[in-house]
This record gives C-alpha cells, sequence and structure tokens, in this order.
C-alpha cells in the first residue's frame, strides 16, 4: 500500500512540473507577442517621424501610409534543420595555401601576413 501511494504522489507531482512548465512556456510566448507588437508601433511612429522630415526636405518619401512591417512566424516545436547547416570551407581559387612545417594550412594575405586555415584545405 505504501508503495502505491508513493507512486501516486510521484506522478501528482511530476504532472504538476509538467504543468508548471507549459504555463512558463506559454507565458514567455505571450510576453514576446507583446513586446514584438510594441516594436512594430515603434517602427510605425519612426517611419511616421521619417516621413515628416522627407517633407520638410523635399524630398519623395519612400513608405507609403499603409507599410507593411516585416514579421517572423516562429514554430516553438522544432528547429529548422537548414539554419544549423555549417558553411562549407572552399579554397578560393587567387590563393595558394601553404602547408607548414608542423602540418599548418595558411596562405599569405593581402597584409603579407600569413592566415591559417583548416587543414583540409591543403589535402
Amino acid at each position: 500500500m505504501k508503495k502505491l501511494t508513493l507512486l501516486f504522489f510521484l506522478i501528482i507531482a511530476s504532472y504538476q512540473c509538467n504543468s508548471q512548465s507549459i504555463e512558463t512556456t506559454l507565458y514567455i510566448k505571450e510576453e514576446l507577442v507583446k513586446q514584438r507588437d510594441e516594436l512594430l508601433k515603434k517602427a510605425e511612429e519612426i517611419q511616421k517621424r521619417i516621413d515628416v522630415i522627407d517633407q520638410k526636405l523635399g524630398n519623395k518619401s519612400n513608405s507609403k501610409s499603409d507599410t507593411q512591417y516585416i514579421t517572423k512566424t516562429v514554430n516553438y516545436n522544432s528547429l529548422n534543420s537548414s539554419a544549423t547547416k555549417k558553411k562549407q570551407n572552399k579554397p578560393r581559387a587567387t590563393r595558394r595555401y601553404i602547408r607548414g612545417s608542423r602540418g599548418g594550412c595558411y596562405y599569405i594575405n593581402s597584409n603579407g601576413n600569413k592566415t591559417y586555415v583548416d587543414r583540409s584545405i591543403c589535402n
């Protein structure tokens, strides 16, 4: 009976922890949305100021009254795998890569100094 009671309390405790973390996540998302909206309002105000200054200077205004500001939708459940891809190191055709005495790979930059790069480039 003690084991069953202990198991019951562990299940309830884990449920409460999980629900609190979900509530915290939702709160943070809500706050971020509020901050985004405030920034968009500030951007609109700044654009209005720029338009007034352009009118005073006699410049043609680049903005329209119905300016659409860029917003980004974010999927909080997964990460975009294409954003985490590493840039591939490709040697430039104009550089001459040199293998050093201790195995390092470098080229001479425009200032005449050695610039070390990944060893695989010299292979």
